[in-house]
């Protein structure tokens, strides 16, 4: 049971790590998917 909850930490631990970590170099969702005539953020 404890291996359950280790692996169930490592696996939010690492989430939240990867998606903070391609938000800040540019791997969003809006920027991947949408072009610069469209986006509404930043300019």
């Amino acid at each position: 049971m404890k291996a359950m909850y280790a692996a169930f930490l490592a696996t939010v631990v690492i989430a939240v790590g990867a998606w903070y970590a391609l938000g800040e170099i540019g791997f969003s969702a809006g920027d991947r998917s949408s072009s610069p005539a469209v986006r509404l953020g930043d300019s």
